[in-house]
């Protein structure tokens, strides 16, 4: 039985806001589905006290296809003082770079090169310098012309390529290929990718890394904590509580998220943060996707 639906989400701070959603939405041609303020933050979290900063953005959902999505934070906003600082420049940070799918990668790389964007060897950047990987796979079927239709995947620089493998293939991703330098899982219905490059240097995981954390959607948080527990591997509520394991037993749940999702975490042996989510019901995501025919 499978226990993960699809690869959901990256999450990525944004170092200019304006200029992040011109580059996703105006020339990507991604829709922001939703936003939301550093005072819902607050709310969710019952910290902090409002104040003007309330209506600063926090953050935005961008639709790649439908159930793939970007994440996009306003830099770095955490508790407890709510503002808006910048990201750091870390040459040892664990993102190589997430995939974007499309129907054929020299049409598109011809495309994104017409607008302005450089493209070098099959990648492009954002504004934020977030790296992104040009893959040639098939996505969801649209009514509109688009560059890209799929959330094709992710690639993370390890320190321990080994011990990270073990991890992933104790959370079921599917061990594609392997050498003593990378090794490619698939996951979920679509057989997306997370790549782990074995790194020449050490890397750390930042608060303030281009790349927040990712998100699984799984069908069932009893089914896939059980899962994962017996191959000694456990959730957590919060990343910050990640010494508390979520029961890998029928009685195991997670925490509503704004969006209404219900969510619980991962924290991977390098600290990479992994965002498990179910969407139950009536989320905002399934608004968006009601509402706005893809």
């Amino acid at each position: 039985m499978s226990v993960i639906k699809n690869l959901f989400h990256v999450s990525l701070q944004a170092r200019n806001w304006d200029e992040a959603l011109e580059f996703y939405c105006g020339k990507l041609g991604f829709e922001q589905m939703f936003e939301l303020k550093v005072g819902q933050f607050k709310d969710m979290l019952q910290l902090g006290e409002h104040n003007e900063d309330d209506e600063n953005h926090w953050l935005t959902y961008l639709r790649v296809a439908p159930d793939e999505y970007i994440e996009m934070f306003n830099a770095v906003i955490n508790p407890p003082e709510f503002k808006t600082q910048p990201l750091g420049n870390h040459e040892d940070t664990a993102l190589h770079s997430f995939g974007l799918g499309c129907e054929n990668v020299k049409d598109t790389e011809d495309k994104l090169r017409a607008m302005g964007i450089e493209v070098k060897e099959g990648y492009f950047e954002d504004p934020s310098g977030v790296k992104i990987r040009i893959v040639e796979r098939k996505g969801h079927d649209s009514k509109k012309e688009r560059l890209f239709t799929s959330l094709a995947g992710l690639s993370l620089y390890v320190n321990d390529l080994e011990n990270m493998t073990a991890h992933l293939r104790a959370m079921c991703f599917e061990l594609k290929e392997k050498d003593e330098k990378r090794a490619v899982f698939t996951l979920g219905e679509f057989g997306q990718y997370v790549e782990l490059l074995q790194s020449e240097t050490p890397v750390k995981v930042y608060d303030d890394d281009l790349l927040g954390h990712f998100a699984l959607q799984i069908y069932k948080v009893t089914d896939t904590v059980k899962a994962w527990g017996e191959n000694g591997v456990y959730c957590c509520p919060q990343p910050f509580m990640k010494e508390v394991q979520v029961p890998a037993d029928d009685t195991a749940k997670g925490n509503i998220g704004l969006d209404g999702c219900e969510i619980i975490w991962m924290v991977c042996p390098e600290g990479n943060k992994i965002e498990v989510m179910v969407e139950p019901g009536d989320t905002m995501q399934q608004k968006y996707e009601k509402s706005h025919e893809y």
